[in-house]
C-alpha cells in the first residue's frame, strides 16, 4: 500500500476535522457573527475546505498511479473513502459555510446603515444575495476548471505513458522482425546447402554404381 496515499489521507482528515470545528464554533458563537468578526475564522474554514479538496484529489491520482499494487479489495475501499471524503466536503463543510459567509456579509452590509422603510432594506438584502449567488457560480466554475485541468494533466501523463509503452513495444517488434529475418536467412542458406549436399550424394552415388558395372562387365569380357 502505497505510503504516500496514506499521507494524503491522514492530512485530509485533519483539514476536514479542522474546519468542522471551526464551523461549529462559529455558528455557536452569535455574537462574533453579528459584530462582523468571524471574516478571518471563514477564511481560515475555507482555507481547510479548499486544502481538503487538494488533497482528495492527489489521493485520487495517487490511486489511479499505484492502483495496480493494491487488491480489488483495497483500491475500492480507498475510492468508497473518496466519495466519502467529498460528500464530507460538500454536506458537511462547503453548505454551512456558505450561509454563515452569506449571514456574515448580510450582517457587515446592515452595519452602520440606516433605512427609511423595510423596503429599502429587502431591496439591499436581495442586490446582495445576486451578487453573492454570482460569486458562488464563479468560485464553482473556477473550480471546476481547476479539476478539468488537473484531469487533463492526468489524461496527458497517461497518454505519454501509453506512448512510451508503444514506442517500446515496436522496438521490440523491430528487433523480433530483424531475428526473423535472419532466421529465415539462415533457413534458407541451409536449404541450398542441404540440396547441394543431396545432388553430391547422388554423383557420389553413381560414380560407384559406374564402378561396380565396370567391374562386373570387365569380369566377364
Amino acid at each position: 500500500m502505497s505510503s504516500l496515499l496514506q499521507n494524503y489521507e491522514s492530512e485530509c482528515q485533519v483539514a476536514i476535522n479542522q474546519a468542522k470545528v471551526l464551523l461549529s464554533n462559529a455558528s455557536s458563537d452569535a455574537g462574533v457573527l453579528q459584530s462582523g468578526g468571524s471574516s478571518e475564522i471563514l477564511a481560515q474554514i475555507e482555507q481547510y475546505y479548499e486544502e481538503s479538496l487538494d488533497l482528495i484529489d492527489q489521493m485520487e491520482i495517487e490511486l489511479n498511479n499505484t492502483g495496480s499494487s493494491l487488491d480489488s479489495k483495497a483500491r475500492a475501499s480507498y475510492k468508497a473513502k473518496i466519495r466519502d471524503y467529498r460528500k464530507q466536503c460538500q454536506n458537511d463543510i462547503k453548505t454551512p459555510l456558505k450561509k454563515l459567509i452569506a449571514d456574515n456579509d448580510r450582517a457587515q452590509l446592515l452595519q452602520g446603515h440606516t433605512f427609511e422603510n423595510d423596503e429599502q432594506r429587502q431591496q439591499l438584502l436581495s442586490n446582495h444575495a445576486i451578487l453573492q449567488r454570482s460569486g458562488d457560480k464563479l468560485t464553482d466554475a473556477t473550480r471546476l476548471a481547476s479539476e478539468t485541468e488537473n484531469v487533463g494533466a492526468q489524461i496527458m501523463m497517461d497518454l505519454r505513458s501509453q506512448r512510451e509503452t508503444l514506442e517500446n513495444a515496436r522496438q521490440t517488434l523491430f528487433h523480433a522482425d530483424s531475428y526473423v529475418d535472419k532466421s529465415i536467412s539462415t533457413l534458407k542458406t541451409m536449404s541450398r546447402r542441404l540440396i547441394a549436399n543431396k545432388f553430391i550424394s547422388y554423383a557420389i552415388i553413381a560414380v560407384l554404381i559406374l564402378l561396380i558395372l565396370l567391374v562386373i562387365f570387365s569380369k566377364f569380357k
